[in-house]
């Protein structure tokens, strides 16, 4: 082969090698992992003089926890109860609790007479950390089933942000669960990737508690974002139909058309703009969408109800779908690493419909979300979308008797947050 062929191939296999690094993902891959959901912290078996409504003097209590392989009817039969018995109980059961539920870690408790330890008067199994289902196994036999009181507390708190809005709320000494309810709260009206240093949020929630113990996820009934001189509110209140939502200051839902993101956490790795420099290709071209950078599998939301469009693969857009909204809106979501909606399918607003990865012309796993208004792609984050469901004319007077109190809330502790930030 002569030398200039040989310099031909050379420059053939450096140039692929090149376009390989440029437009393969290489980079490490980091997966996404799910935020634990909320569960209510299991209570422990409460102790003498009063145990699951039954009065403890002359009794004696013994605990455990379900463990693999463990029955209803095993559990009891280790305990000498006759299967007749057994068999009668879970019938008598049946309308309130089916045994077969028992579930693996959940607490259960034998009260035996303190002068016949070897056969129990009452099996009790905790369902959770409120209800439980006491067995009656000797004289009046039966199944009965209790409560133990839930304590309602409402607190506020305020808190500037440092860096992330859940490590900010940890540090004061608030649940944290409070970063992603905000997140939901404000999904239609706060851009969450343009939350910036000293931006502060308040919120007044009500937190339960069983036994002093935290029960389920707080809940919050009125909130603040203050970012420069721009402010937004939500309040808890119930229409005249008795479902509750969120409305602003004003009494207009919070809810509207199209959600700020298609992510519900991660970072805009290029904007919407009419000229850049394109990461794989290496070409100045125009970018009309925005790149939301998230780890592999993140979930992708569609942002507004609609029917979907398109479904499928192409080679510089990878996985992807097209939602029509209405006449006037749709929107696209490419790179997907696994699609979960189907071509003619009716979605909904927050909606999962995809997996966050790296196909087609991507240098990382991220959701390039594109936004057509009248057929023409616009700036998503430009635009200004209507509130729907505002609350009736009606239903003013009680709104704004609701709010008073809690936006005074608010702003104590804002006041306090702005010297050094406290829990109420």
């Amino acid at each position: 082969m002569v030398w200039w062929k040989k310099g031909l191939v050379a420059l053939a296999a450096t140039g692929g090698v090149g376009l390989f690094f440029l437009s393969v993902d290489i980079s490490p891959h980091v997966e996404y992992t799910p935020d634990p959901e909320p569960v209510a912290v299991e209570d422990t078996i409460p102790s003498p003089p009063d145990a699951y409504g039954i009065p403890m003097a002359g009794y004696v209590l013994e605990h455990g926890s379900m463990k693999r392989g463990d029955t209803f009817g095993g559990l009891l039969n280790a305990r000498g109860v006759d299967q007749n018995l057994i068999h009668g109980l879970v019938e008598l059961a049946l309308p309130h609790f089916d045994v077969r539920r028992m579930r693996l870690g959940h607490p259960y408790a034998f009260i035996f007479d303190e002068e016949n330890t070897l056969s129990p008067e009452y099996f009790v199994y905790e369902a959770d950390a409120v209800h439980y289902v006491v067995f009656h196994l000797h004289d009046s036999v039966g199944v009965t089933v209790g409560e133990r009181p839930v304590k309602v507390e409402e607190r506020s708190i305020a808190c500037s942000v440092t860096g992330a809005l859940y490590n900010d709320l940890a540090r004061v000494g608030a649940d944290p669960q409070l970063a992603m309810q905000l997140a939901d709260v404000f999904a239609w009206t706060v851009d969450f990737y343009r939350i910036q240093k000293d931006d502060m949020f308040s919120v007044v929630y009500q937190e339960k508690t069983v036994d002093g113990e935290p029960y389920g996820a707080p809940e919050i009934v009125g909130a603040r974002y203050i970012s420069g001189g721009t402010v937004r509110e939500a309040y808890l209140f119930a229409q005249g139909d008795g479902k509750e939502s969120y409305y602003d200051d004003e009494g207009r839902s919070m809810r509207k058309a199209f959600l700020q993101a298609p992510l519900k956490f991660s970072r805009i790795s290029s904007g919407f703009s009419s000229r850049r420099l394109h990461p794989v290709q290496k070409v100045m071209k125009a970018h009309l969408g925005t790149d939301y950078a998230a780890p592999y599998g993140t979930p992708i939301l569609a942002v507004g109800d609609g029917i979907v469009e398109k479904a499928g693969r192409t080679g510089g857009n990878g996985n992807f779908v097209k939602i029509r909204h209405n006449g006037t809106y749709s929107t696209q979501y490419l790179h997907m690493r696994k699609i979960l909606v189907k071509q003619g399918q009716a979605v909904q607003q927050g909606q999962v419909i995809g997996e966050v990865g790296s196909t087609g012309l991507a240098t990382g796993p991220h959701v390039c979300f594109r936004f057509w208004k009248n057929g023409v792609q616009v700036d998503h984050r430009r635009e200004e979308f209507p509130n729907t469901e505002p609350l009736d004319a009606e239903r003013m007077p009680a709104f704004e008797a609701f709010k008073a109190p809690v936006r005074a809330e608010l702003f104590a502790a804002e006041k306090v947050a702005r010297g050094r930030v406290v829990n109420f």
